[in-house]
């Protein structure tokens, strides 16, 4: 997948991020980590999937080791289409839990190919944090 993703130019060189919401006419990959809202939230999801193997509702409480508590059906909706699209581009696999009480759960898995992923957001996620220490740093100076 990950050979296939350069090779279609999907990932020219720097860290590129995947923007869910491409829908019925096909997945979309803009370049730069800093394109769209969601590259924080996906690289969350990412390793805490990478972390422990999970099922949809068990990610949504986890998130809020981040700050992120999300509520309501409109909310999980959110979550299980990047779970959907992570799943269609090889980042992520799902194998049906059917043991124990209750009914059965989709439990997520991460792949090779999402750990190398999950490893280029930590990297941005660094280059930011040191462009955020920047920034703080300069308010600090005239505030």
């Amino acid at each position: 997948m990950v050979e296939a993703w350069d090779a279609a130019g999907g990932n020219a060189g720097g860290a590129s991020i995947l923007i869910p919401g491409g829908g019925r006419r096909g997945r979309r990959w803009e370049g730069g980590i800093g394109s769209g809202a969601n590259w924080w939230l996906i690289g969350e999801i990412l390793l805490l999937i990478a972390e422990k193997p999970s099922h949809g509702y068990e990610l949504m409480n986890r998130l809020r080791d981040f700050g992120i508590y999300l509520e309501g059906v409109g909310q999980m909706g959110n979550i299980y289409r990047i779970l959907s699209e992570l799943e269609v581009l090889g980042f992520i696999r799902s194998n049906w839990e059917t043991v124990g009480p209750g009914p059965a759960r989709k439990i997520y898995e991460i792949t090779p190919e999402g750990k190398f992923h999950l490893k280029r957001i930590a990297h941005s996620a660094e280059t930011f944090r040191d462009t955020l220490d920047t920034f703080i740093e300069r308010c600090s100076k005239i505030l």
